[in-house]
């Protein structure tokens, strides 16, 4: 991937999430704080989560109850990064344990409270844990303090929206080897939106100057807008759109090649003197009449949740059922690169392992590794991550993922199971964790330690108990 060249001088910068892993998660207004904040009534101690604590249910596009909103107290200055919470100063050692691997047993810490995080993730060299509201805030946050350093709300190039539950600012992602930084949202139009910044490398405020659109995919509904985005092994951006929404998949995009919904795409998000991005020569489908050269993988709902593995370049997906099956899909890499090339994961022809819209035709359906069936509250799969370099160490080698609804978390050993070209080989072993409401994402932070991010506002760490 060919290297971008910075002409810039940064200065201190102006100041400027199915959402959730359901299908409506109704946004309310910018507010975090950090500490001893009030939580919901149905929400954890500030110190464990009680396994026991769940949310209603509401069939597959559940809502969750009212959220608390606390004032943001900004830190006085431009605060410069310190720890990202409750991290260690030297991070643990990557497991390269063979299995089966220890079984964790966890509690999840407090760190923060916010209003309705979708989305966290860590920026290369910085200590601060970046939390993605879904009402349009991007929060750095450390021991010390809590910044916003990104605002969708007040930009002048763009309109934006969080009125459908499932629209608003939905994914971040940082380039690892620049100073630019990507967004994915929903515009005034209801469209899908990659956009790029510019961020300050010492304060990491994203400089409204420099919004540049990346693409903008039309979104025939309101429902089902993806919305992760991150950069893979081999440095390009990897970008998960829904099916477009309603339900049943009425268009019949995710199979259908010339569409880039129900798909990840994957690009180079820089521009060119002609184009706004460009297309990897070796995406599967480069010069394939018909076929849209952006898209990687096929066939997915709302993969609403989707990471590699740091150690492995394997890709697991989290994607979003319809009625019966939330499903869990892996895709391992070769040589560290290449997950989901060209793979065909089934929806709308299939839902999990079985068969959904006759009409569609799937001939190289990639069964998921696991797949659970909507009941006991359960209705909306959130992925997920690897733990590889957690200070939790029985927890490294684990695929850490829940369920928004009932707010289940289970651990997946990797070593259990993996994807074969006739279907899983071997019986997955899976533990369940605990419990947090309205489960939007599960994420690996700056140290390698697994969060949990709860749409309900707070965000937690997994610990040993």
């Amino acid at each position: 991937m060919r290297l971008h060249t910075l002409a810039l001088i940064i200065g201190a910068a102006s100041l400027a999430a199915c959402a959730g892993s359901a299908d409506d998660a109704a946004p309310t207004g910018p507010d975090v704080t950090l500490g001893t904040v009030p939580t919901p009534t149905d929400a954890p101690t500030p110190t464990a989560v009680d396994p026991t604590v769940t949310t209603p249910v509401a069939g597959d596009d559940a809502d969750p109850s009212g959220t608390p909103s606390t004032s943001l107290v900004a830190s006085p200055g431009e605060d410069l990064p310190t720890n990202a919470p409750g991290q260690a100063d030297e991070p643990a050692p990557v497991t390269t344990l063979p299995g089966p691997l220890p079984e964790p047993s966890a509690r999840a810490i407090e760190l923060a409270s916010f209003t309705r995080p979708v989305e966290a993730t860590g920026a290369p060299g910085d200590n601060r844990l970046f939390v993605v509201q879904q009402t349009g805030q991007v929060i750095a946050v450390d021991d010390e303090s809590n910044n916003v350093v990104l605002d969708m709300t007040t930009l002048e190039a763009t309109t934006f929206t969080s009125d459908g539950n499932e629209q608003g600012l939905l994914g971040l992602a940082f380039h690892p080897e620049t100073d630019f930084a990507y967004v994915d949202f929903t515009n005034g139009a209801g469209n899908t939106v990659i956009a790029e910044f510019l961020v300050d490398p010492a304060t990491a405020q994203f400089d409204p100057a420099t919004y540049r659109e990346v693409l903008t995919v039309e979104q025939p509904f309101g429902n089902h807008n993806g919305g992760e985005i991150t950069f893979g092994p081999d440095g390009y951006l990897y970008i998960g759109l829904g099916d477009g929404g309603s339900a049943d998949d009425p268009n019949g995009s995710s199979l259908d090649l010339s569409s880039r919904l129900g798909k990840i795409l994957r690009i180079d998000p820089f521009a060119t003197d002609l184009e706004s991005f460009t297309v990897p020569p070796d995406n599967p489908f480069v010069g394939v009449d018909g076929v849209d050269p952006a898209i990687w993988s096929v066939g997915l709902r709302n993969p609403w949740k989707f990471s590699f593995d740091s150690l492995t370049g394997d890709l697991w997906i989290g994607d979003v059922g319809q009625n019966v099956f939330e499903e869990i899909d892996l895709a391992p890499a070769v040589n560290g690169e290449n997950a989901g090339r060209g793979l065909d994961f089934g929806w709308s022809a299939f839902e999990a392992d079985e068969r959904f819209n006759e009409d569609q035709v799937s001939e190289s359906h990639t069964r998921p590794v696991v797949s659970y069936v909507h009941e006991d509250g359960n209705c909306s799969v959130s992925g997920g991550a690897v733990a590889r370099n957690s200070s939790f160490t029985d927890l490294n080698g684990w695929y850490v993922y829940g369920d928004y609804c009932s707010g289940r978390v289970w651990a997946l050993d990797t070593t259990s199971v993996t994807s074969g070209p006739d279907g899983p080989v071997g019986e997955p072993r899976i533990v369940e964790l605990l419990s947090v409401p309205a489960l939007a994402a599960v994420v690996e932070g700056p140290f390698g330690d697994i969060h949990l991010v709860s749409n309900a506002g707070t965000v937690y760490r997994l610990a040993p108990a």
